[in-house]
């Protein structure tokens, strides 16, 4: 039957059902992808990539996370924390209906997911706090509000079980007891436990950023 049609009416059919399939098989260019871009290029080189003509140089991310555990300091933690400070308002200024797009990619639930968790870790130390403000370690009010926003981010984008298997899994992280040093060996490194062996759920909950009121910084 194809045959039997003119050249150039079969010529503009096959064009036709060309520019149709694109419509079809590709996704329109959003508002959320146009957006995405414009967040990449605010992290571009801290948490993506950063490209140039002649290459493209690996992101500061993961530098910066383990600059940050092996100080745990505010020096240590400053450009960490100011690029997890950004992350957050490219996201608080995105769309709404972006937001649990956005979570998805690779690279921004990395650093939302780990940040938070990387923070609780940096407050309790390498033994169990006391409860009340010394489970603040040395962060200041300044670094608390960056944790309830990342918590609250969390929230909104991936819900609250998942934020509360979170914490579950944080509390396995979390040192249940003290380094003991001799002749300048740990001898008990490779067999501490972890504080959900030592302590229970409330005890930890009491002792960790868990606990923090966020109410009072958002």
């Amino acid at each position: 039957m194809l045959n039997q049609l003119p050249r150039p009416l079969l010529i503009f059919l096959v064009l036709a059902a060309g520019i149709a399939g694109i419509f079809l098989f590709q996704a329109p260019h959003s508002v959320c992808s146009s957006q995405l871009e414009i967040l990449k290029q605010s992290q571009s080189g801290k948490l993506f990539p950063r490209v140039t003509k002649n290459a493209q140089r690996s992101p500061l991310y993961a530098r910066l996370v383990e600059n940050c555990k092996t100080g745990n300091s505010p020096g240590a933690c400053y450009e960490l924390f100011s690029l997890l400070r950004k992350l957050n308002q490219d996201l608080l200024g995105s769309p709404s209906e972006c937001l649990i797009p956005f979570g998805e990619v690779p690279e921004i639930q990395k650093a939302l997911k780990e940040g938070v968790q990387l923070m609780i870790q940096l407050a309790w130390g390498e033994k169990p706090p006391e409860a009340g403000l010394a489970k603040f370690n040395w962060m200041e009010t300044s670094d608390l509000v960056l944790y309830c926003r990342l918590k609250d981010m969390n929230l909104k984008i991936y819900g609250e079980q998942t934020w509360q298997a979170l914490r579950v899994a944080t509390y396995k992280k979390l040192p249940g007891e003290a380094q003991i040093f001799q002749d300048g060996m740990c001898t008990n490194c490779e067999r501490i436990k972890n504080a959900s062996q030592v302590l229970s759920e409330e005890e930890i909950w009491v002792r960790s950023l868990f606990s923090l009121r966020c109410e009072q910084f958002l």
